[in-house]
């Protein structure tokens, strides 16, 4: 039995899976740069933190939550309901407070039914006009955007880095694992190729 043969692909997954472990590690490591030969290495993410800061805004604002999107959303029956309700509690509240107490036990239920209706209608008409006012002022300044980019450009690097793994670590994983199973299948293919043309 030829060793080299059994251990070529086995020295290939390892080489498959550590160029892989590194290519993902060079994500975000060296966090300051070094020179080599006049050649400076830094990560990725420490390079280019600013520049994937305002890509992701972009993203945010333009593909994942457009604020028309995030307006109607909020904007739903239920919530007008809820807002109109709390608006009119807190109005009637204040009411009972100035009225004399024989008009508030008299007429203070037919007030607050009044109330109430008017309210709604008001509230109703507010976020229509907001959906549509705030709405096109949200999307020019593009807040959500500007908000994610300032966030993520502000950053530590240690935390980002901590951010990024929790979100994708096992894809990250994944890869590492597939880089492996890639140096198995080439070194597989290397000894095929050995013996064939030996």
């Amino acid at each position: 039995m030829d060793w080299e043969l059994i251990t070529l692909p086995l020295i290939a997954a390892l080489i498959g899976w550590g160029t892989n472990v590194v290519a993902i590690k060079m994500l975000f490591w060296p966090r300051k740069p070094i020179n080599i030969l006049g050649w400076q290495l830094l990560g990725v993410l420490p390079k280019r933190q600013q520049e994937i800061a305002v890509s992701i805004g972009e993203v945010l604002d333009e593909d994942l939550l457009p604020t028309q999107d995030l307006i109607a959303a909020v904007n739903t029956p239920a919530t007008r309901r809820r807002v109109a309700g709390l608006v009119a509690d807190n109005i009637a509240a204040k009411i009972d407070g100035i009225l004399p107490r024989f008009v508030a036990d008299y007429a203070g239920e037919k007030i607050r039914n009044h109330l109430g209706s008017l309210v709604e209608n008001e509230i109703e008409d507010l976020f229509t006009q907001l959906g549509e006012t705030l709405g096109q002022e949200l999307q020019e300044q593009k807040l959500l955007g500007s908000l994610v980019r300032s966030k993520i450009a502000t950053f530590d690097l240690q935390e980002l880095e901590r951010l990024v793994l929790k979100v994708a670590k096992n894809e990250l994983r994944y890869i590492e694992v597939f880089g492996a199973v890639l140096g198995f299948i080439i070194g597989i293919l290397q000894v095929v190729f050995i013996q064939f043309f030996r």
